[in-house]
């Protein structure tokens, strides 16, 4: 009995040390395999890769797209999606945005068919460039593109949900929204005059900040008595009012503590945001089906950046309701400098980029590249698949347990600003 005991675990262990041998070790030709493209053309989306797209739109409760901010080709897949994100069932749209950004946008998006001037007219008012430097009111939506794609969006029924603190330059339109709850009130007149006063003061303090005479304008804004005036002369059964002044100075707060670790609680601000928004829109809808669009290290599943973010929340309710969250990453391979000049970033950020160098091959730059990730990890956990043993080994677990999907974008360039 016990040879047969030892026979058996001695076949077991060959048997498992063999399927381990024989696995394949992860590279570029493998690679290829898992990898589909697509083009879009006119908002249409044509190749192999859109069939891939369609499948993980419609099998998804939650995609959470992470990307890399400042890209035209961001703005125009989010553009060709929108209609296939509708067909599927979402009518959420969470951004990296604050919640009254979200509120100004929604506003500034209807009727769908505005969006685009209307946006114009805002980013014209509330922007201010000095020099190479520009402010600009609401992140994420001052390109043409960005206009057209929120206009896309809205005009297939997405509801925006704003995650994120308030812009660091949003106070000065979120001050004008204050002040508007007022409009009709005795003291209308007082708060437009404080507000003045209050933004008289805020200006000096930021161009103080862009000539470097100071660091963090909001630690010294916030104390400033005219600012205080401003916020103390809302009405305390003003609910909007002071719904903006609480996110405003919650906003000021994560800058001004951001080296003493505020960007967890940055997180936990988007984390409940969404909680908020997704268990208001539960009760309406059984399953809320959302779309995120955000910088890529929120949209990772695992621990990222010191936090468990959005990528994580969404997976962990994906598992809850036995439904699926799926999240992509996206590189920019190419680059179209102003005069024309086509970068390769692989090589230009090799340092960021060198434990990667297994997908550089599958770029081009005339096509979307899509690799399934989710494939990958699956055919790694049977041991049908090895990772490479050497240093690149971490990064690519990283990228591999992290995302569901890698996009490698066409040849991208600057978004044309849309404003006066």
């Amino acid at each position: 009995m016990k040879k047969q005991i030892l026979l058996v675990l001695s076949v077991f262990v060959m048997t498992t040390f063999y399927a381990q041998k024989k696995a394949p070790i992860l590279d570029t030709e493998l690679l290829k395999t898992y990898t589909s493209y697509f083009t879009i053309d006119n908002n249409t989306i044509s190749g192999e890769g859109k069939e891939v797209l369609g499948s993980l739109i419609n099998e998804s409760q939650f995609i959470v797209y992470g990307e890399t901010h400042g890209s035209e080709q961001t703005s125009i897949i989010n553009k060709a999606i929108m209609p296939l994100l509708s067909d599927a069932g979402f009518n959420h749209f969470a951004i990296e945005v604050g919640p009254h950004s979200a509120k100004k946008l929604t506003e500034l998006t209807t009727p769908a068919q505005q969006t685009i001037e209307n946006l114009k007219v805002f980013n014209s008012k509330y922007t201010v460039a000095q020099g190479e430097d520009v402010a600009i009111p609401i992140p994420f939506f001052s390109s043409v593109s960005d206009a057209e794609f929120l206009k896309e969006a809205r005009s297939n029924g997405m509801q925006l949900w704003g995650l994120d603190q308030e812009f660091y330059f949003s106070a000065f339109f979120l001050m004008d929204e204050l002040t508007k709850t007022t409009k009709g009130t005795a003291n209308h007149k007082q708060i437009l005059t404080l507000q003045n006063q209050a933004q008289m003061v805020m200006y000096k303090h930021f161009i103080a900040e862009v000539t470097g005479e100071i660091e963090g304008a909001y630690s010294l804004i916030k104390e400033e008595d005219a600012v205080r005036a401003y916020f103390d002369a809302f009405d305390i059964k003003n609910e909007k009012a002071q719904a903006i002044i609480k996110d405003m100075k919650i906003s000021w707060d994560i800058y001004i503590d951001w080296r003493n670790d505020s960007h967890v609680d940055r997180i936990s601000y988007m984390r409940n945001n969404f909680m908020k928004y997704y268990n208001e829109a539960s009760k309406n809808e059984k399953l809320p089906k959302v779309y995120i669009k955000i910088g890529s290290l929120h949209a990772k599943k695992t621990y990222s950046n010191g936090a468990y973010d959005i990528g994580e929340l969404t997976e962990s309710l994906a598992q809850k309701n036995g439904t699926r969250a799926t999240a992509i990453n996206s590189w920019r391979a190419f680059t179209k400098t102003e005069d024309g000049t086509i970068v390769n970033n692989f090589e230009k950020y090799k340092k960021g980029y060198k434990r990667y160098k297994m997908f550089f091959p599958l770029a081009k730059k005339e096509a979307w590249a899509i690799i399934n990730l989710k494939a990958i990890r699956l055919a790694v956990d049977r041991n049908e698949l090895q990772l490479p043993k050497t240093g690149d080994y971490h990064k690519l677990r990283q990228l591999i347990y992290g995302y569901d999907y890698q996009l490698i974008l066409p040849v991208d360039e600057k978004p044309v600003p849309n404003r006066s």
